[in-house]
């Protein structure tokens, strides 16, 4: 483009505005410092054909010159005109990127939140149809226990079994308060509140176990309350309680 206004008059021709145009795109789509390479590049280039030039083509036998002032004035107002509109459309478009990346993080946000509430359905609905096998399995204990009284080699596995029942149900019910509860499972806690919460069920057996949290720093580690975390440290409490012999050791 440069060498077209070379031979066309230079800073004389009135489509040096022309010169605009890639600064302005390069400011929407390239960074920062390229779009300013380019825009020095362009200011660069105008100044030259203020002064480096042939003639503006005119009428035969006739060249049109245009005093230098008029040059000067159209030196300023293409400069002018290129910084500030390289400038708004780079503002502008910097804008419309942080606006898209928003949008895709809120995406992302709301796919888990949908993800989540779905998962909570399925949990809601597995305990609904678990509750009544597990109402059975508990009243045949019972009936077993009524049965077997005073059958003192029975005694332990149906303590265990009745014991075992009334705890499946218990999750069951908490899993289906999930929906009321989610505002108490989301809130922050200390690791060893949490810690405490993931071990309690498990402290009913013959096993003994132990919490090691290191304290050497001054303020202890704050978390949120979520109920992913708990069910799965719980399991692996639990792991460890149906294979150790005497003691659980929880070193965090």
């Amino acid at each position: 483009l440069g060498g077209l206004l070379y031979l066309t008059g230079g800073a004389q021709n009135p489509f040096i505005l022309l010169l605009l145009v890639p600064v302005v795109i390069s400011a929407t789509v390239l960074p920062l410092l390229m779009t300013a390479t380019l825009g020095v590049l362009a200011i660069a280039v105008t100044t030259l054909l203020a002064f480096f030039h042939l003639p503006l083509p005119w009428y035969p036998g006739t060249q049109l010159v245009l005093p230098f002032a008029y040059i000067g004035g159209q030196w300023v107002a293409i400069v002018s005109s290129l910084v500030f509109t390289a400038v708004y459309a780079w503002r502008v478009a910097a804008e419309a990127r942080q606006l898209s990346d928003a949008l895709t993080a809120t995406e992302l946000i709301l796919q888990r939140e949908q993800h989540l509430s779905a998962i909570d359905g399925l949990a809601a609905a597995a305990a609904h149809e678990l509750g009544t096998p597990l109402a059975t399995i508990a009243l045949v204990a019972k009936e077993m226990s009524k049965a077997l009284e005073g059958e003192e080699r029975f005694a332990d596995d149906l303590a265990l079994l009745n014991s075992q029942a009334a705890r499946c149900r218990d999750i069951l019910r908490r899993i289906s308060s999930l929906d009321a509860e989610n505002r108490d499972y989301f809130d922050r806690l200390p690791l060893s509140s949490l810690i405490e919460e993931v071990v309690a069920p498990h402290r009913d057996f013959d096993v003994e176990i132990e919490t090691r949290i290191d304290r050497r720093d001054q303020q202890e580690p704050v978390t949120r309350r979520s109920t992913g975390v708990i069910y799965g440290l719980g399991n692996i409490v639990e792991n460890a309680v149906d294979f150790a012999r005497s003691k659980v050791i929880v070193d965090c």
